[in-house]
């Protein structure tokens, strides 16, 4: 990627953070209210997992001889 784009969206996430006062919970619930505003107008969203799925532990191999 070039420097002016990394360039572009350095500067639009600053001022993105600037409307927020540089604040992380406002910007989380402006975007948690966008989210549900979008939901309720139906567009569809991936959902993440309820939990991390589980992952099989390798069985144990004793060495035979």
């Amino acid at each position: 990627m070039a420097d002016y784009e990394l360039d572009e969206i350095h500067r639009i996430r600053r001022e993105i953070s600037a409307r927020f006062d540089h604040d992380a919970e406002k910007l989380g619930a402006y975007y948690r209210a966008l989210d549900e505003e979008f939901r309720k107008a139906g567009y569809k969203f991936a959902d993440l997992p309820p939990e991390k799925p589980k992952i099989p532990k390798p069985a144990d191999k004793k060495a035979t001889d």
